[in-house]
């Protein structure tokens, strides 16, 4: 390979000094590809030929062939060594002192790319800085240099600040640096003294405090001085523009001088300088959040002045009283809109001046997310009121800045408690729902934009008639924000934007064929608006104009361009819902539904035949498809009672569908919707279903998941519907189909197959005998797994119950099946299963015996033998208890006399899980009987302090299930006695009985809190850190129920019980982190109005204490061990709670200020962060993108970190696992990058994306991209749903 590399460059090189220009070009085109193949080397002996004939083709000729001798540079010196590396550098600097024009620009050019490939941290990075800087201020310092040669010397500096920057304070050229820059200017020239603002901002965020202060003040001075030159004064500012983007910490510092010049300066009549000094505020507010706090509501003030800004042109008093514009018709606002459109001034610059001031405003807004009210209260106004800009791209700009506003709204409002509530109303009225829900008050940001609204139609209907697109588009989206965000909130008013609709949804004019790009937007934002405006809205609201809602959206589906006729598909199952609203009572367990009003049967015909021809269109997209067929679901679903014989044309269409591969899934679903539905007649639809059950079972031989998924629900909802009149053949065939899936390979599937024999069991008995045959064997493989939890369990359970009801005479076997495993013979000491799988056995022997009660003494006395036996084995002991257990928590076990002494007797088992297990026995079965168990328990507490931790397990049953079965008074009388034992025994020296004896405690303040809530208050202040510390954590236990029976009596505790977050016991903080983390979890209004008192002792758990950490010596080796990551483990999860719960209360600076430093601690604290960055980064963008330069030295050194030689597996795969976690933070953050704004971000992800970690970061790129954002899709329930 060597010999054939050395042979094809020494040709290359021969004909690379041809004579012939063809040759040369071709020549080095072919070295290019070469050099940028992997396996491609150049030996020693060849290297400094290479080198020496590509840049001597720098000189040649032919302007082609330099162009391509630059091009060459880049990947090749990624294969040269370091003295070649040196040469190219030395020769191109040469190059660049030259005289001649060409050669001194083709030079620049390739001094450009050899400084973005040349590695930062190596010699040749300070050999370039030494070398080149010194040349290039000679450049610009000296009189004789041409503009362009200063030009070209001032890009190349700023390269090399940007890349080198922390390199040069090795040099001792900073201050030289400095000094030639802020020379430049006050240069004659404009573009020089923005490439030297350019280049200063490379350079500040390296060069020491008092070089950065010594420009800081000579760039104030120049400020002051030049009142009277614009053109200085825009430089300045711009100046300071940049260094405040650059060097944010440092600027802020200088920002209480800078700032009030900035602002006093936009009072100069200069529209240029205005733009500039505005830009210049937008950059404070977002990367000076804190310092420009004073200044803000001047900053607004300026802000909306300019938004106003226009002095060529009188619109008349922009007043935002509406008086003078309600006096107006309709007539005089076309023409109005006729004459803004002939206007046309192109020396007018102030239309600048008004975007610039939107951006601003829309910076504060982004950023601000505290002064909500304040903000629709002044900005709201006044962005409404410019609706009617007359210039596009301002008015585009001020609608974009009224979205943001409306997002932050959504995002700062509390927003996942109200969503919460919106859906459970919305679909299905469900018990025990979270309460916490803010009240909309008169002051709250969405009760003051509410109040605004018929002004915001109002002002926006007459722009969404314009000739613009883009606004148009802007428009529907800010409609789209507002309906999500208010969910509703257009009942009145939303006729004012169908003429809109219907305009933007016709067909593009012949005039348009430009614009079809642009109009196809509009089309697909338009439907996306109908889409959530049907969606928020209630049925009635539309029920009389649909004569204007139907036609747009059927035309829309027959458009040629796939992706409207997509969206229109979206949108028409919405409407099918306004046209006949179905609601699902829960308790009732049926749907309840009008009758479809006359008036609507043409456009229901109308939009069953465009469905009908798109799903039979052979040729039509497969998105397109997918949609058409559940869209036809959903007509057939809600209305299949008025379209008998359509359903008749349909059903075999389905089927078809049913044998298509790219067609299955989506018919599938269909079926299911038209099986489900209230009003498809058994008569008009068996037949077909019938047909579909054995060839959708057939389909669970299948590897699509999502397919095996569909089809499992179509086959339970079609068992149920029409399982009395299915052939005894099909049962048998269907669960032949449905016995794979009884495993735990899939444990999404798997609830779904249990589900669906169970669905068998119920209308088909008979089928009895095949499933114990066929189905129960793999059912009781299943029990002896651990992963069965969850779903799984609970279908698990209903199968059980459903063989028992089903046939009761097989109680024996089922029950000596799931004994069976335990019976088995293990290692001696040890349990033969695990210990879920041991849970799991005793559940499904409890729901046994729950369902047939004439076996269930029978079988408790068993256990209770197996327990007595002295050769029974310790896992089949293990399982018998808990089996007790599990019995006596469904069933009174009352009857059984001796049944506790049974139970304490295990008590003094070797084995420690069967101790366990006796505990959790006795405590299931006292909950059965309180009033004759729980004085044994707490007299046995008192007599044996052996076995007290195992009797606290116990009673910590008795408190649960008393709890949670909020019934009868029995606990009542032994309350007062059982809280002070638990006292008695808070000081346990060790921690497992204090967490049990704090979570009896809290558990038991839920059953009467206004008498032991007080006490735990009480005892806040004892001087033992282990009371404090059992108190704190009951404290946390108190916030598990959800009702607000107590909330006042919790509300004014808060502050009190937190504030034990600074005490001076390690431990005791940290049990007040993980209250205060509970708090926030369960019951966020009881916290957000105190988090401002909270938020600062969190923050300092979160800093890493010198103190803490101590070396411990293992024989030869040393382990560095800190006391404290426990506690800031506790704080970082913490502080992600907070910002998914109360958010609206958390500064969101500071808040990242902590991260930040997350990012270089603990391996364990680092993932935390990343994943408080994915959140960061979807619910509150703007401030996260003003930090992500700060990010890239911790996330590069996480990436970097290379693990010693002798690494074990654990330390490896934990290393991998922190990699993914910064990746995977990476790619949400990517999509906030920006090259002008962080530069040093955008380079990074350049190097990963071209690293060894590529691929992985691509698979999360893809990942971010495909997720919506979460609230969003709470607030978006599934398209495709019935209900």
């Amino acid at each position: 390979m060597a010999n054939t590399s050395a042979y094809l460059v020494a040709s290359l090189l021969e004909k690379m000094t041809s004579d012939d220009t063809d040759f040369r070009y071709m020549a080095t085109n072919d070295l290019i590809n070469e050099l940028q193949s992997p396996t491609f080397q150049l030996e020693d002996a060849t290297e400094k030929k290479v080198v020496a004939a590509v840049l001597n083709l720098m000189k040649d000729k032919n302007g082609e062939v330099q162009n391509l001798a630059v091009k060459c540079l880049g990947p090749l010196v990624k294969k040269v060594q370091e003295p070649q590396l040196q040469e190219i550098v030395d020769k191109l600097c040469a190059y660049v002192s030259q005289d001649k024009e060409d050669l001194r620009e083709i030079a620049s050019i390739g001094l450009k790319t050899v400084i973005v490939q040349v590695p930062v941290n190596s010699v040749v990075a300070v050999n370039v800085c030494k070398r080149l800087v010194p040349r290039l201020l000679h450049h610009l310092e000296s009189g004789t240099s041409s503009y362009d040669a200063q030009m070209d010397a001032l890009d190349i500096l700023s390269e090399v600040l940007f890349r080198f920057g922390s390199i040069l304070a090795t040099t001792n050229l900073q201050d030289k640096t400095a000094t030639a820059l802020f020379a430049l200017l006050s240069h004659a020239r404009p573009a020089l003294r923005k490439r030297a603002t350019l280049a200063i901002g490379n350079l500040v965020a390296h060069i020491p405090d008092n070089i950065f202060e010594d420009l800081m003040k000579h760039i104030l001075q120049g400020l002051e001085s030049s009142k009277n030159s614009p053109e200085r004064l825009r430089t300045y500012i711009q100046c300071t523009g940049t260094i405040s983007r650059s060097n944010a910490p440092r600027f802020g510092k200088f920002l209480s001088n800078v700032a009030p010049l900035v602002i006093k300066y936009t009072e100069l009549d200069d529209d240029e300088l205005r733009e500039n000094a505005l830009q210049t505020l937008e950059s404070f507010v977002l990367r000076c959040p804190t310092e420009i706090v004073p200044y803000i509501d001047t900053i607004i003030t300026l802000g909306l002045k300019f938004l106003r800004y226009d002095p060529n042109y009188d619109d008349g008093d922009d007043n935002e009283d509406d008086e003078d514009e309600n006096m107006e018709s309709d007539d005089e606002d076309e023409e109005d809109e006729e004459e803004d459109d002939d206007y046309s001034d192109d020396d007018d610059m102030s239309w600048k001046v008004r975007r610039t001031s939107a951006k601003l405003l829309s910076a504060i807004i982004g950023t601000r997310q505290d002064l909500l009210g304040q903000l629709y209260a002044t900005i709201a106004p006044s962005l409404i009121a410019r609706f009617k800009e007359r210039e596009e791209t301002v008015r585009v700009e001020i609608l974009q800045t009224f979205i943001t506003l409306l997002r932050q709204t959504n995002t700062y409002g509390g927003a996942e408690y109200e969503m919460e509530a919106t859906l459970e109303n919305s679909t299905k009225k469900r018990k025990g729902s979270r309460p916490g829900t803010p009240i909309e008050t008169d002051q709250s940001p969405k009760a003051l934009l509410r109040a605004q609204v018929p002004r915001l139609t109002k002002n926006l209907a007459k722009q969404m008639l314009s000739k613009s697109m883009q606004t148009r588009q802007s428009g529907f989206v800010l409609l789209k924000e507002l309906v999500t965000v208010l969910k509703g909130g257009l009942e009145t008013s939303f006729m004012l934007f169908v003429p809109s609709v219907e305009q933007s949804l016709s067909t593009a004019s012949h005039t348009d064929h430009h614009h079809l790009g642009t109009n196809s937007n509009l089309k697909i934002e338009a439907l996306g608006f109908l889409r959530s405006l049907f969606r928020t809205h209630s049925p009635e609201v539309f029920q009389k104009q649909l004569d204007h809602l139907c036609p747009p959206v059927i035309s829309a589906i027959q458009d040629k361009f796939y992706k409207i006729s997509s969206e229109a598909l979206v949108c028409c199952m919405e409407l099918i819902k306004v046209v006949r609203h179905m609601s699902f009572d829960d308790e009732a367990q049926k749907y309840s539904y009008s009758a479809l009003d006359p008036e609507a049967k043409p456009y229901i015909l109308k939009i069953y035949d465009v469905i009908l021809q798109r799903v039979s269109t052979a040729d039509a997209d497969q998105e397109v498809k997918e949609r058409s067929i559940l869209c036809l679901g959903v007509l057939l679903s809600r209305i299949g009672d008025e379209l008998k014989p359509q359903l008749a044309v349909c059903l075999p269409l389905l089927l078809e569908k049913i044998q298509n591969e790219l067609t299955r899934l989506m018919a599938v679903k269909t079926l299911s919707q038209i099986v489900e539905s209230p009003v498809c007649a058994d008569a008009d639809i068996k037949d077909s279903i019938l047909l579909a059950v054995p060839e959708i079972a057939s389909l669970l031989r299948k590897s699509n998941r999502p397919l095996k998924v569909a089809s499992l629900h179509f086959l339970d909802v079609a068992i149920r519907r029409f399982g009395k009149v299915l052939p005894a053949n099909t049962y048998n065939e269907l669960l032949a189909e449905l016995k794979p899936l009884i495993s735990e390979e899939d444990l999404h599937l798997l609830p779904l197959g249990l589900t669906s024999i169970v669905s068998v069991l119920h209308s088909n008995p008979s089928s009895f005998g095949i499933v114990k045959q066929e189905i129960l064997p793999s059912v009781l493989r299943l029990v002896r797994s651990p992963l069965i939890q969850g779903q799984a369990l609970d279908s698990l359970l209903a199968l059980f119950a459903a063989l028992v009801r089903t046939n009761d005479k097989e109680f024996p076997v089922l029950i000596s099946g799931l004994v069976e495993p335990a019976a088995a013979r293990g290692p001696e000491g040890q349990l033969i299963l695990s210990k879920q799988a041991f849970s799991t056995i005793a559940q499904c022997m409890a729901v046994l015996c729950l369902n047939s009660e004439k076996n269930a003494d029978m079988t408790v006395n068993e256990f209770l033998n197996k327990i007595h036996n002295a050769h029974t084995s310790d896992s089949l002991k293990y399982l018998s208890l808990i089996a007790l257990g599990e019995i006596g928590r469904r069933i009174s076990l009352s009857e059984h006399k001796n049944l506790h002494s049974s139970i304490l007797a295990m008590f003094d088992q070797h084995s420690e899980e069967v101790r366990s297990a006796a505990a959790f026995a006795f405590g299931n079965v006292a909950a059965g009987n309180v009033e004759f168990y729980v004085p044994i328990i707490i007299s046995e507490i008192n007599k044996d302090p052996k076995k007290r931790y195992l009797l606290l397990h116990a009673l910590k049953e008795v408190i649960t299930r008393y709890t949670q079965k909020q019934g009868g008074q029995e606990i009542e009388a032994h309350a007062t006695e059982i809280w002070e034992l638990l006292f008695a025994n808070c000081e346990s020296q060790e921690e497992g009985t204090r967490n049990v004896v704090a979570e009896c405690l809290g558990k038991l303040t839920l059953t009467n809190p206004y008498k032991f809530l007080p006490d735990l208050q009480g005892r806040l202040r004892n001087e033992s850190p282990q009371i404090r510390g059992t108190v704190v954590s009951a404290f946390k236990y108190t916030f598990i129920d959800n009702t607000r029976s107590y909330d006042e009596l919790l509300r004014p505790l808060i502050v009190e019980f937190l504030s034990l977050m600074k005490d001076k016991d390690l431990n005791v903080r940290r049990l007040s982190l993980s209250t205060l983390d509970a708090a926030a979890h369960n019951k966020p209004y009881l916290i957000r109005d105190v988090l401002s008192q909270l938020l600062p002792l969190l923050y300092r758990e979160t800093e890493v204490v010198e103190e803490l950490i101590h070396i411990v010596e293992m024989g030869p080796f040393k382990h560095r061990v800190d006391d404290g990551l426990e506690i800031r483990k506790s704080a970082f999860e913490c502080m992600y709670t907070l910002l998914e719960k109360c958010r609206d209360k958390v500064e969101i600076f500071a808040f990242i200020d902590r991260i930040l430093v997350g990012l270089t601690d603990q391996p364990d604290i680092k993932m935390l962060c990343h994943l408080t960055l994915v959140r960061l980064s979807i619910v509150s963008p703007t401030a996260v993108a003003q930090r992500l330069d700060d990010m890239v030295d911790p996330l590069q050194a996480t990436l970097n970190f290379k693990l010693k030689p002798t690494a074990v597996k654990q330390e490896i795969e934990k290393n991998q696992e922190l990699v993914r976690s910064a990746l995977r933070a990476i790619a949400f953050l990517s999509k906030l990058a920006d090259g002008n704004a962080t530069p040093k971000f955008v380079l990074f992800l350049t190097e990963v994306r071209s690293g060894p970690n590529a691929y992985d970061l691509n698979q999360y790129v893809t990942e971010s991209e495909s997720r919506d954002d979460f609230y969003a899709n709470m607030l978006r329930s599934d398209a495709m749903d019935l209900s």
